[in-house]
């Protein structure tokens, strides 16, 4: 793809306040940026004197984004390596419980959309929901970087095992498809996804049908669907910026028929209305500010 559409689209998860975890991200070296969205991890750690019942849950949200996802069971002592397609569907992390919780983590590389297919040169359309062990989909190598990720102590370490892993891929596919898939994600990223399929194709030169067929290759989803993923991240990037909340306002402003339209869309892909996604955001911050105020 192309590292100049990454700052078009920045798509925004949430991760809630449960303080018995972590997250962290730390974007690709240069040559990766075409590619690769961000390296990030999540796991476990301890801290008392907190109350789950009001945390805010963390969110993964549909992005247009597909992940390698290497999970560290620390009572085992062993790592899991999967990939996983789009999620076309938003859902809650529970909470945590446990005051001193394993130290557990998943390491993950989330390749920006489009991404992923120049790696291991499938179509995306049959990972899309669904989660697979990695070596049954990915091109080699993975015994390989199953010993050398054991031997790693740190997030950082885990960055370079990977990079250096992901550099020995070289990726094949048609320089036309590439330009298609480019074009086509930059206008709809510039248009924050209010263009229609047939004036996404008809800009394109290409039919909508053709244009379906390799978002499904490149993507794993439609057109349609991906406009409208991109067109939720815009709104929910509104709301995180601390917009005021005129919620008709909003729903003129991206394209929405009318609020209910809005409210329609955007529980389909976060879960919940954006009333309690501004609450949820709300909390957060203050969450963050007593928590900095603490430290």
């Amino acid at each position: 793809m192309d590292a100049r559409l990454h700052p078009l689209f920045r798509p925004i998860q949430m991760n809630g306040t449960d303080l018995c975890t972590y997250y962290i991200e730390q974007p690709p070296s240069h040559p990766m940026t075409a590619y690769i969205a961000c390296f990030w991890e999540s796991g476990t750690t301890s801290y008392a004197g907190y109350n789950p019942l009001e945390s805010v849950p963390g969110r993964v949200l549909p992005d247009g984004c597909t992940d390698i996802l290497i999970t560290y069971d620390a009572v085992l002592q062993q790592h899991s390596f999967a990939y996983c397609g789009n999620y076309t569907e938003p859902f809650a992390i529970p909470v945590s419980v446990e005051v001193n919780p394993p130290a557990d983590y998943t390491f993950g590389v989330r390749f920006f959309p489009g991404g992923a297919r120049h790696f291991h040169g499938l179509s995306l359309e049959s990972f899309t929901d669904r989660r697979f062990p990695l070596e049954e989909c990915w091109p080699a190598n993975i015994d390989e970087l199953r010993e050398r990720m054991a031997g790693t102590k740190h997030f950082e370490e885990r960055v370079q095992v990977m990079e250096t892993y992901l550099c020995l891929l070289s990726g094949d596919g048609s320089t036309y498809e590439k330009d298609l898939m480019r074009n086509a994600m930059h206008r709809i990223f510039v248009h924050g996804g209010q263009m229609s399929v047939k004036e996404l194709a008809s800009c394109e030169v290409v039919s909508e049908r053709q244009l379906h067929r390799k978002f499904g290759e490149w993507v794993g989803i439609s057109p349609k669907r991906f406009s409208e993923v991109v067109r939720f991240h815009c709104v929910l990037r509104d709301i995180h910026q601390g917009h005021r909340m005129d919620w008709s306002a909003l729903a003129q402003n991206h394209g929405f028929f009318d609020q209910a339209h809005l409210i329609r869309q955007f529980r389909k892909l976060y879960g919940e209305t954006p009333l309690t996604a501004a609450s949820e955001h709300r909390r957060m911050l203050s969450e963050l500010y007593n928590r900095s105020d603490e430290l």
